[in-house]
């Protein structure tokens, strides 16, 4: 048998297949110095920095690139290796003006490399001249006088972000970067992720908030406040405040990577309108109150309340921005000390009907994949979701999959930025999921290209679901969902070739009427493909919030308790008696449009909302709107006066994400730690703390001390999700539920040995329209949807400079819709519902198709809440967001 050994310097290793030789050199412990090269991105074999003999004739070649192979003799270390290093630094260093470049152990990474070789910082026969800053960006730098060439931005942005900005320009000593079409930064598609900042060795890409900063005073790890990826955050802390942020690279989420919320747009923790006193409302005016009287009296006029109306006439919205803990107090405030389960949190408003769909059909209303399982499929199926937008860090790595050869399927009714990249783009009529997959399955089934074996062994319902979609037409489906049945072929087609498949989706599915049965009609596709409960595949909803998925875990809904146990399971209400000392009504509670419903009513007299903006957020605005002004009581736990503020009768300041402790639980079911790098505002105070507070003050001995603790108890409460769960496991990478035991190491692919439920539940769904699909004078569909800048209602986004980078709404129109309608592109437009009405400037695109409209929700300005309807999803009751009928009109410029 061949030698399969090489040796480096004195040492003789063994070859590991596709192990450069740098690779295998560090591996032994040779610390070759580089330029051009970063672990995390491909080889560029440019500078020649890591140039090492690899025979005994002393043959030069570069180490970043070249494989280690059996018999070589590598020296990584010699006279003549030194002196070759030192005269091609000093090549690039004489290249720019004078003293651009300091040898420093402590400088940019060239520098480190001049104090290493011992480059000075002057050589005769410097050529460069200096260029002008490039300041153009809010939050990046460009200083072309720095740059190398080295393209390890152009790697970065390819294949960490996939946006490929950067490009190199000329021949020669004349070669530059450029980034686009345009000389400024600004102007280019960049998208402000940072990784060419983290990636660049002279420090020519840089943050613009470090400038000229000092080293910082801590680095704290902690989990990002906006979406719900759950990237790992270092938080550096300068004179008590946030300086900068960057992505932690051992992470499991994000392997260091960031978007531009999560990365840049922290100044609001420092905005000068937080709120730092409790306020109570006396007549129209405000009045400030210290803590203690805050909530003394909040204490009596909640049980005031519950003995004159009784305990359902009390309601409560747990937070999805908060932390479990907190969550997890005031749900149970409300079930033991008030007596109602009229507790509801925004998972309602998003994803409850993809909850309810994946505990129908496989036993856990979660995401049966992880993040992980993105660059392992052979096929993605992306619904629903425009996920570069709205989860960026995951968005990146689906473009990565489909970039490395992964088939991508999506389905979207918008041309979404990951179009770009896919094998298929379907392109249905909003609204129109579920038929949509009728059709795929009805191929998959009648074309043999399904998973008998699977289906056979652990699926149900199959006879059923077969003759149901044997009598489907195709003709009728390509008719109902404007998708041509060549395109429905061709996608099943693809599922077939490559599965099993991974489904990632969105509110796309879950905010219609339909949301239930469109969520179902995907795990159909699962399931007829073997992909739920396998490596590389299954069921990947993406969450909105940075803790929807841990809100509903924690028991932030009517008819379930923490860890979704049922209320009248005599066990679960056994062990609850003996933790809390007292059990929660049997009745399942009212859901957040039920409370709303029922406080327009006069029926709801009070509701505690804890960190949601529904003036805002929620559909129907108007009606909102009118039911918050019935209350007897409204209390808001909020950073700032928002929309729904400004009805409370008493708003209690809150501690922002990166100043509290406590955990959130990402879309993939992981918890991890969120830690406090810097203190909150005086006289703002972390949500858990002021919950536990108010229930003693009711009569309550809760002796909770830490976040820690209420952890603990959470564990106890739900030990089949979380009993493994605790403070001390969740380092560094935190804890996949469900984790039973103090042993067990969480569960990154559930369903794995056999569904929860038993077997997995094949469903034949029939398609039912939409009320708003048949509207007479409003002949086009609206969708809405975020935008890659900000994020919900903009209240922390619109607080930093993201605001320039997008500073307001827009409707998108198709060019034929705004050609017959005379719409010119940022001509200001009225848009009309039956519900309401609002103005937007139109932007004239190909985005959408004819016949639909596009607005976010991100501006108050806009309101764009006061047009969607009040029709919800009948089992999960979740708003229908996606599909609302509406009219579109220019307006003459005095008017606008």
């Amino acid at each position: 048998m061949t030698d399969q050994t090489a040796t480096i310097g004195d040492k003789k290793i063994s070859i590991h297949p596709g192990e450069t030789i740098l690779q295998a050199s560090r591996r032994a412990g040779f610390d070759i110095p580089t330029l051009c090269y970063h672990a995390d991105l491909s080889p560029e074999g440019g500078c020649r920095v890591c140039l090492v003999e690899t025979d005994a004739r002393g043959r030069i070649q570069a180490a970043c690139h070249t494989p280690l192979q059996p018999g070589m003799e590598i020296q990584t270390s010699s006279p003549r290796l030194e002196s070759l290093r030192r005269n091609i630094l000093t090549l690039y260093v004489s290249a720019h003006p004078p003293n651009t470049f300091r040898p420093s152990s402590v400088g940019t990474e060239i520098e480190r490399l001049m104090h290493r070789l011992g480059i000075p910082a002057y050589a005769p026969g410097h050529t460069g001249k200096s260029v002008p800053v490039d300041e153009s960006h809010p939050y990046l730098r460009f200083q072309r006088s720095l740059c190398i060439n080295c393209r390890r931005c152009l790697h970065a942005c390819e294949e960490i972000q996939g946006q490929f900005v950067y490009g190199l320009e000329g021949r020669g000593s004349s070669t530059h970067l450029i980034f686009g079409p345009s000389e400024r930064f600004a102007d280019s598609p960049c998208v402000s992720c940072g990784s060419c900042v983290d990636h660049c060795p002279t420090g020519a890409i840089s943050d613009i908030d470090r400038i000229g900063a000092h080293a910082p005073d801590a680095v704290v790890q902690s989990t990002c406040g906006y979406c719900g990826v759950g990237c790992q955050l270092d938080v550096e802390v300068s004179d008590s405040r946030i300086a900068r942020i960057r992505g932690t690279s051992e992470a499991e989420v994000n392997h260091g990577h960031l978007c531009v919320k999560g990365r840049y747009a922290h100044a609001f923790h420092h905005s000068g309108d937080r709120l730092t006193a409790p306020l109570l409302r006396t007549g129209d005016s405000w009045r400030e109150v210290a803590w203690p009287e805050a909530i003394s009296w909040l204490s009596r006029r909640l049980l005031e309340l519950r003995d004159r109306f009784g305990p359902d006439s009390l309601g409560v919205f747990t937070s999805s921005r908060s932390t479990n803990e907190a969550a997890y107090l005031l749900q149970k405030l409300f079930r033991t000390r008030i007596g109602t389960n009229n507790v509801d949190c925004c998972a309602r408003v998003c994803h409850s009907s993809t909850a309810l769909a994946l505990q129908t059909v496989t036993g856990t209303g979660a995401a049966t994949a992880s993040y992980a399982d993105i660059p392992l499929t052979g096929v993605i199926v992306l619904a629903g979701a425009n996920a570069t937008e709205a989860h960026p860090v995951v968005g990146a790595r689906i473009k990565q999959a489909a970039l490395s050869g992964s088939a991508l399927i999506v389905i979207d009714p918008r041309r979404i930025e990951l179009a770009e990249f896919a094998s298929v783009h379907l392109r249905p009529r909003p609204g129109t999921n579920v038929p949509l997959f009728n059709a795929i399955a009805k191929v998959l089934v009648e074309s043999g290209q399904i998973d008998e074996a699977y289906v056979e062994s652990r699926t149900e319902g199959f006879a059923e679901l077969s003759n149901f979609l044997g009598a489907l037409s195709l003709a009728q489906i390509e008719k109902i969902t404007g998708v041509d049945r060549k395109e429905i072929t061709a996608a099943a087609a693809l599922l077939a070739k490559n599965r099993p498949a991974l489904f990632v989706s969105g509110l796309g599915l879950s905010e219609l009427t339909q949301g239930t049965a469109s969520v179902m009609a995907l795990c159909n596709l699962g399931m007829l493909t073997g992909s739920i409960g396998k490596p590389g595949a299954g069921m990947l909803p993406l969450r909105g919030q940075n803790n929807v998925q841990g809100n509903a875990d924690m028991g932030g809904m009517p008819n379930q308790v923490t860890g979704y146990q049922s209320l009248t399971d005599p066990d679960v209400r056994a062990r609850l008696e003996q933790i809390w000392g007292i059990a929660p009504p049997r009745e399942a509670g009212l859901t957040i449009s039920e409370m709303i419903d029922a406080a327009a009513k006069g029926k709801i007299k009070a509701l505690w909302m804890q960190g949601e903006d529904v003036a805002q957020s929620d559909p129907n605005q108007t009606h909102v709107i009118e039911a918050l002004k019935t209350l007897e009581l409204l209390v808001v736990q909020e950073m700032f006066m928002s929309e729904t503020a400004r009805f409370a009768h008493l708003v209690l300041p809150a501690a922002g994400s990166l100043e509290q402790e406590g955990t959130f639980t990402n879309g993939e079911r992981r918890i991890q730690l969120v830690r406090s790098a810097v203190q909150a505002p005086a006289g703002a105070r972390a949500d858990w703390e002021v919950i536990r507070d108010v229930a003693n003050a009711m009569g309550a001995q809760w002796t909770h001390e830490t976040p820690s603790d209420v952890m603990d108890e959470i564990a106890w409460v739900a030990p089949k999700l979380f009993g493994g769960v605790s403070y001390a496991r969740l380092k560094p990478n935190g804890l996949q539920w469900p984790c039973p035991t103090a042993d067990h190491p969480g569960t990154a692919t559930v369903h794995a040995q056999g569904f929860l439920r038993g077997k997995g539940k094949l469903v034949a769904l029939e398609y039912v329209p939409s009320p708003e699909h048949t509207q007479d004078g409003y002949p086009f569909l609206l969708i809405t949807g975020r935008a890659l800048e900000h994020y919900n209602v903009g209240t922390m986004t619109r607080r930093t400079p993201n605001r320039s980078l997008l500073p307001a709404d827009f409707v998108e129109i198709h060019r034929d819709d705004a050609a017959r309608l005379n719409i010119m592109d940022g001509q200001t437009v009225q848009i009309q519902s039956q519900w309401g009405s609002t103005r937007a400037p139109a932007r004239v695109s190909e985005r959408v198709s004819p016949g639909t409209l596009f607005l976010t929700f991100h501006f108050p300005e806009t309101h764009t809440n006061v047009l969607t309807s009040p029709y919800v999803d009948p089992q999960s009751k979740c708003p229908e967001y996606k599909v609302t009928a509406v009219a579109i009109s220019p307006l003459p410029e005095e008017a606008a």
